[in-house]
């Protein structure tokens, strides 16, 4: 079955578990969470780097740029999100929420799709930027979980 994108619809190329939208004005991603799901990965970590590196997921570099600012869309209202800030790789963050390995309860729950994410940036400018963005999406009509 062919995934479309959860946020514009449009169409999506699938690597391992990750489908990323096709369109240059989107570029969101989703991960197949039912079948993560179906993996049980939450303790392994093993399993979980396995699924990273199949969808071809960049490995973890540290460096003192090496943190990002993200946002989920979250399913249960219109233009409901969740903004965090992390130093791994947004897609890795992403499984990590899904899993529910080191999760926001309300991101493990919700998250649908990857939005968009900034970086990579110092930490110290993660955490300004993360409020920041929380805060120009409040300003837009958005509903934010996190980023606070």
């Amino acid at each position: 079955m062919v995934q479309k994108c959860r946020i514009c619809g449009g169409d999506t190329s699938q690597t391992g578990l990750l489908y990323r939208c096709l369109l240059n004005s989107c570029k969101s991603v989703h991960w197949d969470k039912s079948a993560i799901k179906k993996l049980n990965l939450k303790k392994s970590k093993d399993s979980a780097k396995e699924i990273l590196k199949e969808a071809g997921v960049p490995e973890y570099l540290k460096s003192t740029k090496s943190h990002y600012v993200y946002v989920l869309r979250l399913r249960g209202k219109k233009n409901y999100v969740y903004v965090g800030m992390t130093g791994l790789h947004p897609y890795e963050r992403y499984l990590n929420h899904i899993r529910g390995y080191q999760s926001s309860r309300i991101a493990k729950a919700k998250a649908t799709a990857l939005i968009t994410f900034e970086g990579p940036m110092e930490h110290k400018k993660a955490k300004i930027r993360e409020p920041e963005l929380a805060q120009e999406l409040e300003n837009s009509g958005y509903t934010v979980e996190g980023g606070h």
